[in-house]
């Protein structure tokens, strides 16, 4: 089990105010790792925060916008001056800014793009330079989605978005894997969060997602984040450029 633990690590985590993002940022701290929370919203971060602390590790509260990409390197030298050089990233962050394709403002396209895409690679750039330079070992994990392979009506932006994360995955897993830093993604299901609330109080969705999903029910946050310390872990150091999907059987159906 030893291969499994993160003590020593200090985990940077986005969307770390709440759902996947708050269950990922304590179940990395359950296994050692301490861990600077990032999202807008400081309240949900420092409950998150808190959350890390009674596990007994350290948590470094930084409030950030994500839709201002270039800020990212200097969220992650804050984070370095509190906690120490980043090892594992998990991108958590996200939006999802909902019309039909033929109504799309492309400033949603942009802005989707922003948070979602660009600000997960200048996070994952700034964290791997510092991993390689010092020829530390490190690993990036993102969230990305059902909808980086297919598609649903009205959440285009968001596809678009999530599609792209596939690209930085597999780049990078080809440039650094070799130089010891991993890249993997992390595909959800319909999960039970605040941001899908809307969907599951909606009977005709709730009931699509029940019966499209072999499981037979969503999915929660505690199923996303054991796979993400695993992912983050040296349990899976021959593991790299994957999108693991977490779905309950969703994409292995017909």
């Amino acid at each position: 089990m030893q291969r499994f633990s993160l003590v020593d690590r200090h985990a940077l985590v986005t969307g770390a105010s709440r759902g996947i993002g708050r269950a990922c940022a304590v179940a990395l701290a359950e296994s050692g790792a301490n861990v600077t929370v990032v999202a807008r919203g400081r309240e949900g971060l420092e409950a998150t925060a808190a959350a890390v602390e009674r596990t007994g590790q350290k948590a470094f509260v930084r409030p950030a916008d994500l839709a201002k990409p270039e800020d990212c390197t200097t969220i992650v030298a804050d984070a370095e001056a509190a906690l120490g050089v980043v090892d594992v990233l998990v991108y958590a962050a996200g939006i999802n800014l909902r019309a039909p394709a033929e109504d799309v403002d492309l400033g949603d396209v942009t802005r989707n793009f922003d948070v979602n895409t660009r600000s997960a690679f200048a996070m994952a750039q700034a964290i791997g330079r510092r991993l390689l330079e010092e020829g530390r070992p490190g690993s990036l994990v993102f969230i990305a989605s059902l909808m980086s392979r297919g598609a649903r009506p009205t959440t285009l932006p968001y596809g678009i978005s999530k599609m792209g994360l596939g690209g930085i995955v597999a780049g990078l897993a080809t440039e650094w894997t070799g130089r010891g830093v991993r890249a993997n993604a992390i595909a959800p299901g319909y999960i039970r969060t605040e941001m899908t609330q809307p969907l599951q109080d909606d009977e005709k969705l709730n009931a699509w997602v029940l019966s499209r999903t072999p499981a037979g029910r969503w999915g929660e946050v505690d199923d996303i984040a054991p796979l993400a310390v695993f992912l983050a872990s040296d349990a899976a150091r021959f593991i790299s450029g994957q999108t693991v999907y977490c779905d309950g059987g969703w994409t292995a159906a017909l």
